[in-house]
């Protein structure tokens, strides 16, 4: 894989191109993204932000970021935040590039009106993701299209980790979705702790959560400040192989 296409194979945009990596849903239809700014990832520079790491786990994230700093980003398409909430709550408990990344193309070749496709998603499958949907959808339009989690968390089917991964793919660098990947690479970079608890994540941001010094996320967001997406990011291409360790 190139630096373009590491970045984009966990990445949410990923469901708005084509297999030629141009945008085919949402702003920008035509646009490659190799030659957009923030498709591309090339607006996210995690050197920028390797002075907020902590200095007990610093080299061995500093050695990560020597390895694949200068080559991936993290992909985000401003202006299509309503498509990325669709993409992120699809993507629980399933694999995202054989189930997700289909529905989420049908879905947004019907049409791209967010009411519109809540109204369709459960005659695109029977998976539960896409039979939940319109109720997602209807909490998440009542509520005003929410960008900070603890509302996004009161969305029903809403869990920590579509929360973050849809904070994180809109642009929110101190969110670190924790998934399997994560839980399985975190350890070996310093970063420790238990899954999120979501009981507290609708009560409490991180900063001010009682259980936050020994929940992963919580750890992230301290230890990572900005670039706790990013080691994220870094960790579920390692996970999955796409990678080879430093």
């Amino acid at each position: 894989m190139n630096c373009l296409e590491l970045t984009l194979y966990p990445s949410l945009t990923l469901a708005l191109l084509d297999e030629n990596y141009v945008k085919k849903f949402g702003v920008k239809k035509g646009i490659r993204a190799d030659a957009d700014f923030y498709i591309s990832g090339k607006w996210y520079s995690p050197w920028k932000y390797i002075n907020e790491v902590d200095a007990d786990i610093r080299d061995a994230v500093q050695k990560l970021v020597e390895k694949y700093g200068d080559c991936i980003g993290i992909s985000i398409s401003p202006g299509d935040e309503d498509l990325i909430f669709v993409v992120a709550f699809l993507t629980q408990n399933t694999n995202y590039h054989v189930n997700v990344l289909k529905w989420a193309r049908r879905l947004f070749s019907a049409g791209e009106d967010l009411e519109q496709l809540a109204r369709i998603a459960p005659s695109v499958g029977r998976s539960y993701q896409l039979q939940r949907l319109p109720e997602a959808v209807s909490d998440y339009l009542t509520m005003g299209r929410p960008r900070d989690r603890i509302t996004l968390l009161k969305i029903r089917g809403v869990g920590p980790k579509v929360a973050d991964l849809f904070l994180l793919f809109t642009g929110d660098t101190t969110s670190a979705p924790v998934d399997k990947h994560y839980m399985r690479i975190a350890p070996g970079l310093g970063i420790r702790g238990a899954p999120p608890n979501a009981n507290y994540c609708k009560r409490y941001t991180c900063d001010a959560c009682p259980l936050s010094h020994r929940c992963i996320r919580g750890f992230s967001l301290l230890k990572l400040g900005r670039l706790a997406g990013w080691v994220q990011t870094v960790a579920y291409l390692l996970d999955k192989g796409v990678l080879t360790a430093v």
